[in-house]
């Protein structure tokens, strides 16, 4: 028997995983969950925990630093990291702790059962081999895991599924991964990865918008050294959209065309994204756009997109060290002293507090 925690502040996330953890999986329990890194440290000071779902987001200690805990304990403990973002700097330090997986909310069910299989698959639950004692064990060696699918399968299988946000994070995650070895330059590896997207594009008989294709000429040619990173992020996010340009197209019904708005926010937000330009990706009239978005999502599209920026900032402000103003330019506001002013009107403290209380 398998016993899981659940480390997640937000009630509604928490009950929702036990669910589907509970309802789909055999041969495991959930011993606990926590709301907060100091529950997250007691559970794991009282339980064996062969698995461990962790928010990263949760109140101090974070999750990063619940796991940090985890491996300086040299605990056998599996790790599944859930976050709504997925920054350069919080892939290098998962990739780091040796997280197991990485998934990005809105977590789906079939991805979140994937990835606990595929974890506990290589694990001997920890009660057993501790035989009712505290025992500290070594993480298994890499060696013996199952390994994942090659990577251009795993995109273009993302692609089938028309799972374009789940595709774009494992791009990213794959570059960051990249990135993360320090030992040598990543240009070897950066155009081993471009070379598989661009197989992927060409199997499914698609062509390269000509700026596309002088920017992936122009990577082919340079350094590609650590100061490229964001570069060759940009070709690699390009090349997704091509592959999902054809599930994209206009006569797709309201909620196809609507979850393709959402990935184009998404994909876009750091650019500064308008009604007219949403409007304007999924061919539609910035009227009917509008009116279908309220119907699908109860909200307003300009309400959404605030709520998106505002929470993007706030994971800027408590995970990385910003300047203010390169936040505000990040998410395009119009200027610091306006973002500062919208952050206090949603948030009710200004920039500054708010990183002085979360971090």
């Amino acid at each position: 028997m398998f016993d899981i925690a659940i480390i997640e502040d937000e009630e509604l996330e928490r009950r929702a995983l036990r669910s589907i953890l509970e309802k789909n999986l055999d041969g495991a329990r959930i011993v606990g969950e926590a709301r907060n890194g100091t529950e997250a440290m007691a559970l794991i000071d009282g339980q064996h925990i062969d698995l461990m779902l962790i928010d990263i987001k949760i109140p101090r200690p974070n999750g990063l630093e619940i796991i940090q805990s985890v491996r300086d304990r040299g605990l056998a403990t599996k790790v599944i990291i859930l976050t709504a973002y997925d920054y350069f700097e919080i892939m290098q330090t998962a990739i780091h702790l040796k997280a197991d997986n990485f998934l990005l909310k809105p977590i789906r069910t079939d991805d979140l059962l994937k990835a606990v299989h595929e974890c506990l698959a290589t694990h001997e639950p920890m009660a057993a081999r501790a035989a009712g004692s505290w025992t500290v064990t070594a993480p298994a060696p890499d060696a013996i895991r199952v390994p994942e699918p090659p990577v251009g399968d795993r995109i273009a299988g993302l692609v089938d599924h028309s799972a374009y946000r789940e595709c774009l994070a494992l791009v990213r995650r794959h570059l960051e991964a990249i990135y993360a070895q320090r030992e040598a330059s990543p240009r070897r590896a950066v155009l081993e990865f471009l070379r598989i997207m661009l197989q992927v594009v060409e199997a499914r008989g698609l062509a390269l918008p000509p700026t596309l294709a002088r920017q992936v000429e122009t990577l082919e040619s340079r350094r590609l050294d650590l100061h490229s990173h964001f570069q060759v992020q940009e070709v690699l996010c390009q090349l997704t959209d091509v592959l999902f340009e054809a599930s994209e197209s206009g006569g797709a019904h309201a909620s196809g065309r609507i979850q393709d708005v959402l990935n184009y926010i998404e994909r876009n937000l750091h650019k500064g994204v308008t009604l007219e330009d949403a409007a304007d990706f999924a061919q539609i009239s910035p009227c009917y756009l509008s009116r279908l978005f309220r119907k699908e999502m109860d909200v307003t599209f300009i309400s959404y997109l605030k709520t998106q920026r505002i929470e993007r900032a706030k994971e800027l402000l408590q995970d990385s060290d910003l300047p203010i103003t390169n936040v505000s330019l990040d998410l395009s506001f119009q200027d610091a002293n306006y973002f500062c002013k919208a952050f206090k009107k949603e948030v009710g403290l200004s920039p500054s507090e708010y990183r002085r209380r979360f971090r």
